[in-house]
């Protein structure tokens, strides 16, 4: 019988033949290395068609993993309500469910779309918080 990967093979063959650099560009995204309350921290924000990815670092990996969204998308108008989810990562830190709540509020006054956090900070003051929002408002591509 015929290869049932033979249709997969001839893609990777052909995806390996691509010319070097000539990447896609992707989605529009933005990236910041600042010092928030003296901790290195890195940010990114991605504006994908479906939604936003945003990465809130002050290690060396993407922490917790959490889905926003607004939970009444009917009505567009007014001040809403959103729903958070873990996805991967702790589950015990209410305080990161309220860093995605807080940025899918703000990402929804521009433009209605769910977000995709990976957050995993040192510490999480209401200094920390305060910062990290600051920071990310000047990486929105949204």
């Amino acid at each position: 019988g015929a290869d049932p990967l033979a249709p997969m093979s001839s893609l990777l063959m052909q995806a390996s033949h691509a010319p070097i650099g000539k990447e896609p560009s992707g989605p529009p995204s933005a990236t910041l290395d600042v010092d928030i309350c003296g901790v290195p921290t890195k940010l990114m924000a991605s504006a994908y068609s479906n939604r936003i990815f945003v990465v809130v670092t002050q290690r060396d990996n993407l922490g917790t993993l959490i889905q926003a969204f607004r939970e009444d998308p009917v009505e567009s108008a007014g001040p809403g309500c959103y729903g958070t989810r873990v996805l991967l990562g702790r589950r015990d830190d209410e305080a990161l469910e309220v860093y995605a709540r807080t940025l899918v509020e703000l990402i929804h006054k521009s433009r209605p779309s769910e977000l995709l956090l990976a957050i995993n900070l040192v510490d999480s003051t209401p200094a920390v918080f305060r910062q990290v929002m600051q920071q990310l408002d000047r990486i929105k591509v949204w």
